[in-house]
């Protein structure tokens, strides 16, 4: 009686262990303006893609982006480094987050059982997030589901406490409102897949940096020698000549500082008509500027930062 009273407790156990999802949900991703004048063209040239790919596993998770079928950009979690890792297809580095540090405050969640669809034939119920990120209304289905005790410390997006809402079930419709039109992932197919850590891999090649969030010391720039001040100056002036620019303009360049204090991969953030983030490119290149590291847990490590470089009378 016993014996079979510890086989049954095994079967049992089985059975709900196999009931854990793993594997992939593809969503596509819909925009809705909310007044006629937005210009819908302009506005997915702002977005990194029209269809996401999301992979997850126990402890491991990639949300990839994918634009006419070819990935932009992913962010990833590894449970076992605590990271979340943000990686662009056009960028020659990789920057990771501290998922045990969140920036968004999470202030409601209102779950409604009574209000229900149907998504891929499955029942979906609604909840209500309200953040300072915004307005999310998620649907949910409790024949998909994840064991999330491995996501504890994950802070960033609330995602622990989401999943523990929800009894680890997954979404697979979010409608996210933003001032001007409503965004839509809804899932268009779901694949189980038999993932491990291995398929979590980041590309081995690409440097690996840490985002400014996931600094507990922020890089400093070192005070530069009034030579070097002078020199900065003079090259805005020439380039705002060049550019025959009056007005005032800031360019925001992103760089990685090594922790050796050297900088790599200067780059401006967005691109003007007058070509001015170019200049901000060559004059930052050329004014020498040197950094000390920013750090964590009291060790140096390389970083991205961004830096302003305003061009005006």
């Amino acid at each position: 009686m016993k014996k079979f009273f510890i086989l049954s407790l095994i079967i049992i156990s089985s059975s709900l262990a196999a009931q854990d999802f793993n594997g992939e949900i593809l969503y596509e991703i819909r925009l809705i303006p909310k007044h006629k004048n937005l210009n819908l063209d302009s506005l997915w040239a702002t977005k990194k893609g029209d269809q996401v790919r999301y992979r997850i596993t126990n402890s491991f998770y990639e949300s990839a982006y994918l634009k006419e079928g070819k990935k932009t950009y992913s962010y990833s979690y590894n449970n076992v480094s605590k990271r979340m890792y943000d990686n662009y297809a056009d960028k020659k580095y990789i920057t990771y987050r501290d998922s045990r540090k969140s920036i968004t405050e999470y202030y409601s969640s209102k779950m409604n059982k009574d209000s229900l669809i149907s998504i891929l034939g499955m029942t979906c119920y609604p909840v209500e997030y309200k953040s300072d990120f915004g307005n999310t209304t998620s649907y949910y289905s409790e024949d998909l589901r994840i064991e999330y005790s491995s996501y504890k410390d994950h802070k960033v997006g609330n995602w622990y406490e989401k999943l523990k809402k929800v009894d680890g079930s997954l979404p697979l419709k979010l409608i996210t409102e933003h001032a001007t039109y409503t965004e839509i992932q809804e899932a268009v197919k779901i694949s189980e897949i038999d993932l491990n850590a291995s398929d979590f891999s980041l590309p081995s090649n690409k440097i690996i940096v840490a985002s400014a969030s996931a600094l507990d010391k922020k890089v400093e720039m070192i005070q530069p020698p009034k030579s070097k001040v002078r020199l900065y100056q003079r090259l805005i002036k020439d380039a705002m000549k060049k550019a025959n620019f009056k007005g005032t303009y800031k360019c925001y360049l992103s760089l990685v500082v090594r922790k050796n204090g050297e900088v790599d991969y200067i780059e401006a953030v967005e691109q003007d008509e007058h070509s001015l983030y170019k200049s901000a490119e060559e004059l930052f290149a050329q004014s020498d500027f040197k950094f000390i590291p920013g750090q964590i847990d009291g060790n140096e490590v390389s970083s991205l930062i961004y830096f302003p470089v305003e061009f005006k009378k």
